[in-house]
């Protein structure tokens, strides 16, 4: 029996997860923003949760097709507050939004979001720094999430994990 870290319990999604996807590296802007905004709904809440509200949160915005939520005004803000299979708050929501303004800039500037997030400072805390000034509703902690879910800096599996590495540590 293959042994994991502890908050995948027995739930497959979690484990899929945590097997195929957590620090695995992309390059993929959509994918990147995805992320970012699923570490923010999951603020205060349980990964478990928003894990289980991924499509539902695909199809509210547009797929993270950042230049379609760039674009959410007051009505689809309206509509997403009345999704029951989101997480509906406001903050959150407003958040989204501006953060797929703030990657448009990323993109204009650096030519992708994946660059911009290469060209940070080398050390963890500073990047977490960085995002936390530059993201709306992003303190170090869901900084710290969305780098280690993009495989920007290192996860930290349990040392009983089938994926713990020394370096891990």
């Amino acid at each position: 029996m293959v042994t994991r870290c502890r908050w995948c319990g027995d739930d497959p999604l979690l484990i899929a997860y945590h097997d195929e996807e957590w620090g695995q590296p992309t390059t993929d802007d959509r994918l990147l923003f995805e992320y970012l905004t699923l570490e923010i709904f999951q603020s205060g809440l349980s990964w478990r949760t928003v894990l289980h509200k991924r499509p539902a949160f695909k199809a509210a915005f547009a797929d993270f097709d950042i230049e379609k939520v760039a674009a959410f005004g007051a009505r689809e803000v309206a509509a997403l507050l009345d999704d029951p299979g989101i997480i509906r708050n406001r903050r959150k929501i407003e958040a989204t939004i501006k953060n797929a303004g703030i990657c448009l800039g990323t993109i204009r500037d650096h030519g992708s979001f994946y660059n911009y997030l290469k060209a940070l400072p080398a050390e963890p805390d500073e990047k977490k720094r960085v995002l936390s000034r530059t993201f709306a509703h992003v303190g170090p902690t869901v900084a710290e999430s969305f780098l280690q879910a993009a495989g920007l800096i290192a996860v930290k599996h349990d040392p009983n994990c089938f994926l713990y590495q020394e370096a891990d540590r």
